[in-house]
């Protein structure tokens, strides 16, 4: 649990997770009738019912397993809601929060793992798109393995937060960078906000230098405590998040698009302590799988161990995609 209080503090982050549900029903409310129908968005197969949550309908397609919103609210509204809606700052001001420990326990090693698998020439330069509080990029400057370092983000709050670390920023998203330019481009926790990923993922293969890599970090929709917990799982949380892909779905969409030697691994770190605090709010675990409730009190070696397994075997609820171009 020590690993998940350190990124998310529980009295702030429960205070997001119910600000994320006021906003989603009141988003949802205002604009629902604008909202537009879509297929898959990773192999464009017609999905099938699987929940509503704050009255946005997601659906599973049969063929790859994604799981998605449909229908959704368009680029424009997206935006208006990472603007002017209350959750989207307070997490960022959560990240500005946590990101001494973030920085420790996620991002560096995170940072560690890109370079070991990149094959780049001397002094590569890189984009963060969705950069957030910056602290990514703060890593990524940290590592000395880079030439140049850009910190990319649509909401106002999260460019003055990377000028404030004096990180060299640019407000908007892909299309506003320019073609050819970039060595690598990572993002975190983004390609799950997208409308329209094949054509987003399009604009990443434009941005980069023959032979750069995109690198994305995402939610596993497939993943331990999407399995487990389903509707209620944390990390369904309309409209920040609308996209939920798995391992071979992201690769078949990002070979689609044209990427080359994608891969996909779960190095999660968090699951078993989403689990955990999920049953100290009240989500009853026992009714669904009294053996894995049995499991959670066991001593923190074991769930050490346990959560090991789930990230070696492609099981965990985080993700990271290679791919280059």
């Amino acid at each position: 649990m020590s690993k998940i209080n350190s990124f998310r503090p529980k009295k702030i982050y429960d205070n997001i997770l119910e600000q994320r549900k006021q906003d989603g029903i009141d988003f949802y409310n205002l604009y629902h009738k604008e909202f537009v129908e879509i297929d898959c968005p990773a192999c464009g197969h017609k999905g099938e019912f699987e929940f509503e949550k704050w009255g946005f309908e997601h659906r599973k397609c049969p063929e790859c397993k994604t799981l998605y919103t449909s229908p959704r609210p368009n680029e424009d509204r997206i935006i208006h809601y990472y603007n002017d809606f209350s959750a989207p700052n307070m997490w960022t001001s959560l990240l500005l929060e946590t990101d001494v420990e973030r920085k420790k326990l996620q991002y560096k090693p995170r940072v560690d793992l890109i370079i070991n698998h990149i094959d780049l020439n001397d002094n590569p330069v890189v984009a963060d798109v969705g950069a957030g509080s910056g602290a990514f990029c703060m890593a990524l400057e940290a590592s000395g393995y880079f030439k140049k370092v850009y910190a990319v983000d649509v909401a106002d709050k999260c460019i003055e937060a990377c000028e404030s670390n004096n990180l060299n920023t640019i407000k908007g998203s892909v299309e506003d960078l320019e073609d050819n330019s970039f060595d690598l481009i990572t993002m975190n926790d983004l390609i799950e906000h997208v409308f329209n990923p094949k054509a987003f993922l399009e604009g990443c293969l434009n941005k980069l230098t023959v032979g750069g890599y995109l690198i994305i970090a995402t939610p596993n929709g497939e993943g331990f405590d999407f399995k487990i917990m389903k509707d209620q799982t944390l990390n369904i949380t309309p409209p920040e998040h609308i996209n939920y892909f798995n391992p071979e779905s992201i690769k078949h969409l990002m070979t689609d698009v044209g990427f080359t030697k994608v891969d996909a691994i779960t190095p999660g770190i968090l699951d078993v302590g989403i689990i955990q605090r999920s049953v100290e709010n009240g989500f009853e675990l026992e009714e669904r799988n009294e053996w894995l409730a049995h499991l959670l009190t066991m001593p923190e070696g074991v769930l050490d161990t346990f959560q090991d397994f789930i990230a070696e075997n492609n099981l965990s609820s985080h993700m990271l995609i290679f791919a280059r171009k």
